[in-house]
């Protein structure tokens, strides 16, 4: 297990290969962990986890009834293993963390550290030096930003809490949190910087209440200035995050918005099949008459939408109840817990409007935080 965090915290922001390796080493140990937690009958799930095994079996049962049309069928069924990971995340951590020594937990924490440095680092390079418009990351650029925009939180939560993870070095994690917002702003991912935004005023105000209303007077007015720019400015400010409504990547992205939630209407109860809303998209724009007849991105740009498209009223049901309990449960959690995932999460939903954050990275970063997070609930209400 230790192998396996090790290439997880080092391959989130830098490699797709390298956290294949993650997976690998992960299946084994969970595999073993969750034996074990069987055998000694220590297999109890809090109510999100049952959300996540029924949308697991409702997205198994739309692609197998839509297995005739699946664009990918390996693609469709594979991306379950996610879902899957989370539960059994929760079965490792309980015994991985009785055991574990702090020195192993500072090595894969500033492994991680390192990481994010790293990958913001590059994509700061290539922004500055190979005069990139965009930066691409060395993992892509949406699947970089958007998965920055979401650790951040976290980060910037650590950070305001000394006496949590005391052994991490404080200079090195403040440069972390500098990168990450430097790697944001390079790959010019707007959406990743929304959620930030949102999420930063539930940081403070977990933190400091009278300073987090502050902050969150401050995030409203600028959230707000924005968004006007958007919906009415003229977009002639030479920035990306001051363009309108009517740029071109937008009404790219409002037409697959659009063709999903048509291709919702057509099978409403279980959907078209897990991650398979591409194979109709092109369809339904010549259809419907839709824009951008010529733009078949792989995904709705919007997580409730894809759901919604692949799934069904029954998978979105289930996949939107994983989130509210979730949330309930960190909310009610203890303080310093809900410090730290509550913003994660509002990260996380509010950047998933805009793109389909559950890619192979950020779906493994994002089930193994909701896996530890229940375990860490459990542990310090013990």
């Amino acid at each position: 297990m230790t192998a396996a965090l090790f290439f997880l915290c080092a391959g989130i922001f830098t490699s797709v290969t390298i956290l294949s390796a993650y997976q690998v080493f992960f299946v084994i140990a969970a595999a073993l962990y969750t034996v074990k937690a069987f055998k000694e009958k220590n297999y109890q799930l809090p109510k999100s986890a049952w959300a996540i095994l029924a949308f697991v079996f409702v997205a198994a049962i739309s692609s197998t009834v839509n297995y005739d049309i699946l664009e990918a069928p390996g693609k469709s069924f594979g991306r379950l293993k996610y879902y899957h990971m989370a539960i059994v995340t929760i079965f490792s951590m309980r015994y991985y963390l009785k055991d574990v020594s702090e020195k192993t937990l500072k090595i894969l924490i500033h492994t991680f550290l390192f990481s994010i440095i790293v990958a913001g680092g590059y994509c700061l390079y290539q922004r500055l030096f190979m005069g990139l418009p965009r930066a691409t990351a060395l993992t892509e650029t949406m699947r970089y930003g958007y998965g920055t925009g979401m650790i951040l939180t976290i980060l910037v939560g650590v950070a305001l809490r000394p006496k949590i993870l005391s052994y991490v070095n404080r200079p090195f994690l403040f440069t972390a949190i500098l990168f990450c917002i430097l790697g944001v702003w390079a790959t010019l991912t707007r959406g990743a910087m929304l959620g930030f935004m949102c999420a930063l005023p539930f940081s403070i105000y977990f933190w400091n209440k009278r300073i987090g209303i502050a902050v969150w007077i401050v995030s409203i007015l600028l959230v707000g200035s924005l968004g006007g720019v958007y919906l009415f400015g003229n977009g002639n400010y030479g920035s990306r995050f001051l363009s309108n409504k009517d740029n071109a990547s937008d009404t790219m992205r409002r037409s697959q918005w659009q063709s999903a939630f048509y291709a919702w209407k057509e099978r409403p109860v279980l959907g078209w099949g897990l991650s398979n809303f591409a194979s109709q998209g092109p369809r339904i724009k010549v259809q419907y008459d839709l824009e951008h007849k010529d733009y078949n991105d792989a995904h709705a740009h919007n997580i409730f939408l894809e759901t919604a498209a692949g799934t069904g009223a029954l998978g979105l049901t289930c996949f939107l109840a994983f989130f509210i309990l979730w949330a309930f449960e960190m909310w009610t959690g203890p303080a310093v817990l809900k410090g730290l995932i509550v913003p994660f999460g509002v990260a996380l939903l509010v950047s998933g409007q805009f793109e389909v954050i559950l890619d192979a990275n950020n779906s493994s970063m994002i089930m193994f935080i909701y896996g530890l997070s229940v375990v860490l609930r459990e542990r310090l209400k013990a």
